[in-house]
């Protein structure tokens, strides 16, 4: 008995001695669960204290975006062309609505819209959140806002919002250059890696707005508010950083010359560029049809959109930079300088027109209405009445590389680097360029030659290479960048980013060639040549006029015998005076006919403005001279 007694009680030893080491874990296991509790407790109370606080506040506080004014854009004598202004909006507040569909009528009523229209925007709302207010009618009038904003109490659901609209003070006037502007496209946002741009911010689209947004769309600024957990605006905790508005531009722009080119221009489709020879400022430019840019300050629809941009008329392209057309016979200019600089041909070389030449087993026609063509002239009465055939056999003579060569001096195929976005270079062929361009048929033939000559064929050049052709020639050989901006504001005043004109690129022609070539131009206008609805009397105009050919089946045909749409382009290209030129232009009419039929007399109704101007400034120089001084 005592041994098994014994047995027993060392068992139970045993036991009690097992249990109690597992309530020693289990108080070491919670007392270690308790310890790293506090230790996490410890850690995020105290050591990620500022982190949990931004995380909280970033619950409640919200960060906003204050956009600031874009910045006023002026022409050369400091008139505003674009600026900003006041809009009323009229919003809905639906939260504040029990029964959106019942409360339609009492809002057509009250704003005068459409229900169906009211019911077309709020459907666009329909998965915003409530507190999301709806911009049911935009722009309204200052007495309709006042008369809403009377009747709170009556009708607490509808309130009047306050925002900066850009606005275009002369509507199309200018319209390519100005361009327009818009919302900042997915695109945009991602190709720009400063994140200078944020969704919705509104940015410049086209023309002078796009290429000097980053100067017209000023600083973003921002304040911080409190919100709700719905993400509703509960009150303004800190103010922030104030929006700092865009630099203001002046244009190189004359508004009267502008407004003188767009009434002479009327319904006509083309464009037109004068510019200052001395410096390459743009004095005018137009691109017609043109377009209303305040249309793009606004919220416009999709059919809006659509409307403008499947239009065949193609009223958003400028064709002043991008679209490149045939030079016609201006280009004889350029054929006269090759040959007279590289010694081919002199001013006193002759030949005859017969009214066609033959080359090959192709009769190439002159333009000439006479029967028996121009007869026998020299290169000064070729270039005045624009005798194909005088220029038919230079060119085979002169070949397609020297005319390239020329063309490409002479400021074709390549950009003029004016302040425009996407401008393009135009086209001078030759074989090399044939073989990319056409590997189809990768051999220059000897009568695209012919054709090149007289300003056809696969030569295509733009409006604003033209004025600047016709500025180099009127300065002898200079080669300026056509430029629209004159100078941007900063803080502290006004900059002249273009006082001085920049660095010139200078074509080495002969005095004998500027000569022959100017003495011919004048000759265009003031002999009776293809020019003479531009002559001024006392101006010396000195011009080139052009027709590119757009179908076959105008050869040979007067334009007026033909439909509209199927006449030739118009060009008519130049300078003046003919000395020390203080202007220089090309004027291009689509489908127009003749350069001297529709172009030149639209380059006439400028020229008078801008002479008009000259007098005007020199004859106030001329009395403030002669005034003592007190």
């Amino acid at each position: 008995m005592p041994l098994l007694q014994r047995a027993k009680e060392i068992q139970d030893y045993e036991e009690a001695r097992r249990l109690n080491t597992r309530i020693h874990v289990i108080h070491a296991f919670f007392g270690a669960v308790l310890v790293i509790y506090l230790m996490s407790f410890w850690y995020l109370q105290v050591v990620r204290t500022d982190y949990y606080r931004r995380l909280s506040d970033n619950n409640r506080l919200r960060r906003v975006t204050l956009m600031p004014l874009r910045g006023m854009i002026t022409d050369a004598e400091h008139r505003v062309l674009a600026n900003n202004r006041i809009a009323f909006n009229i919003r809905l507040d639906r939260d504040k609505v029990n029964d959106l569909e019942g409360f339609l009528p009492d809002l057509s009523r009250i704003l005068g819209m459409n229900v169906e229209t009211l019911r077309n925007r709020l459907g666009k709302y329909r998965n915003r959140p409530a507190f999301e207010p709806v911009i049911l009618k935009e722009d309204v009038e200052l007495a309709e806002a006042a008369y809403l904003e009377s009747r709170r109490l009556e009708w607490p659901t509808l309130s009047v919002e306050v925002e900066s609209r850009r606005n275009y003070l002369h509507g199309p006037l200018a319209a390519h250059v100005l361009g327009y502007i818009g919302e900042v496209s997915d695109e945009q946002i991602r190709s720009e890696a400063t994140g200078a741009y944020e969704p919705g911010e509104i940015v410049g689209k086209a023309g002078i707005e796009r290429t000097y947004d980053a100067d017209l769309k000023g600083q973003r600024g921002w304040k911080q508010v409190v919100v709700n957990s719905l993400g509703r605006e509960i009150e303004e905790v800190q103010e922030g950083r104030k929006p700092s508005p865009g630099r203001a531009l002046s244009l190189t722009l004359d508004l009267d010359l502008q407004a003188a080119l767009e009434t002479a221009f009327a319904d006509e489709a083309g464009s037109a560029v004068f510019l200052d020879p001395g410096s390459g400022d743009v004095l005018a430019m137009i691109s017609r049809p043109a377009f209303d840019p305040n249309v793009f300050a606004t919220r416009f629809s999709q059919d809006t959109w659509e409307g403008l941009v499947k239009d065949p008329r193609h009223p958003l392209q400028n064709r002043a930079s991008l679209s490149k057309f045939a030079p016609g016979s201006v280009f004889k200019i350029v054929m006269a300088i090759a040959a007279l600089e590289d010694g081919l041909a002199t001013p006193a070389r002759t030949d005859s027109c017969r009214g066609a030449w033959r080359f090959g087993d192709k009769t190439y026609r002159c333009w000439a209405i006479r029967k028996g063509g121009h007869g026998v002239l020299a290169m000064r009465e070729a270039i005045i009445h624009s005798c194909n055939v005088y220029f038919y056999r230079l060119g085979n003579e002169l070949g397609i590389e020297r005319i390239g060569r020329w063309a490409h001096a002479l400021g074709f195929g390549q950009p003029t680097g004016i302040d425009l976005p996407h401008e393009e270079g135009g086209t001078v062929p030759d074989p090399l360029w044939k073989q990319r361009a056409i590997p189809r048929d990768p051999v220059w033939h000897p009568g695209e030659t012919i054709s090149v000559s007289i300003g056809q064929g696969a030569l295509e050049v733009t409006p604003v290479q033209m004025a600047a052709f016709a500025a180099t020639i009127g300065t002898g050989g200079t080669v300026r960048r056509p430029r629209l901006i004159r100078s941007r504001e900063i803080r502290e005043g006004v900059e002249e980013v273009n006082r001085q004109p920049e660095a010139a690129r200078v074509v080495p022609l002969q005095a004998r060639t500027l000569q022959v070539i100017k003495d011919a131009m004048w000759g265009v206008v003031n002999e009776f040549g293809t020019g003479a609805r531009a002559r001024i009397a006392g101006r010396d105009v000195c011009a080139k006029t052009g027709t590119a050919q757009v179908y076959r089946a105008s050869r040979d045909i007067d334009a007026d015998d033909l439909p509209r749409e199927k006449r030739d382009h118009a060009w008519f290209v130049g300078f003046a005076p003919k000395e020390q030129p203080r202007i220089a232009w090309a004027v291009f009419v689509q489908n127009g006919g003749h350069g001297g039929t529709t172009a030149a007399p639209i380059a006439r109704a400028v020229l008078e403005k801008f002479f008009e101007k000259q007098d005007l400034r020199q004859g106030v120089r001329q009395i403030a001279s002669a005034t003592p001084p007190r």
